[in-house]
């Protein structure tokens, strides 16, 4: 299914060494798309700060920073799971910076929604070269940071859906389309 959406996140910010230790947490815009042959690829790009308790993502959002994620399994629930990629795979074109590392995205479309969870490791490095001078987790003294990830839909006028995708019933009146 392929789509373009937002979501509000809420970002932990973790040591790269000790990955579970979170150092810091902020809630901020994603732009989260599926393209390639068969939806292969999960793009996953921050998109500014917000408060989250938004009800709707502001017109104009567009990548920074970005990930590509590769399927790797897709369940009967509705899980997909993507695994980070370390550089820009064949077949795939950034639309802002791309910034490799190693992890996973889990997204998951039921009748409660989509959501997105998962966890990126990121070194300093050639492939994070271009993206340090806007990247906070990349500091210059320090061996990287781990990001994990907690986004759910938000409504955007910009995005792009298939007529079979799955908001949330909370936030169309109860009516799922």
């Amino acid at each position: 299914m392929t789509f373009c959406i937002a979501m509000q996140n809420r970002r932990a910010v973790a040591s790269f060494l000790h990955p579970q230790t979170i150092i810091s947490e902020r809630s901020e815009y994603l732009i989260v798309s599926r393209s390639g042959g068969e939806n292969t690829f999960l793009s996953v790009s921050n998109a500014g700060a917000c408060t989250g308790l938004e009800s709707e993502a502001p017109q104009g959002l567009s990548p920074d920073l970005e990930m590509c994620a590769t399927l790797i399994s897709q369940g009967p629930d509705g899980l997909e799971i993507f695994i980070v990629e370390q550089v820009v795979p064949d077949g795939y074109e950034p639309k802002g910076t791309f910034i490799g590392g190693d992890g996973y995205f889990a997204l998951e479309s039921s009748d409660e929604g989509v959501r997105l969870k998962g966890a990126a490791r990121f070194k300093p490095g050639p492939r994070t070269k271009a993206a340090a001078s806007r990247c906070l987790l990349l500091g210059e003294n320090e061996p990287g940071a781990t990001i994990h990830f907690k986004a759910d839909y938000l409504p955007w006028k910009d995005e792009l859906l298939p007529n079979d995708f799955r908001r949330s019933p909370d936030q169309f009146g109860g009516h799922v389309s």
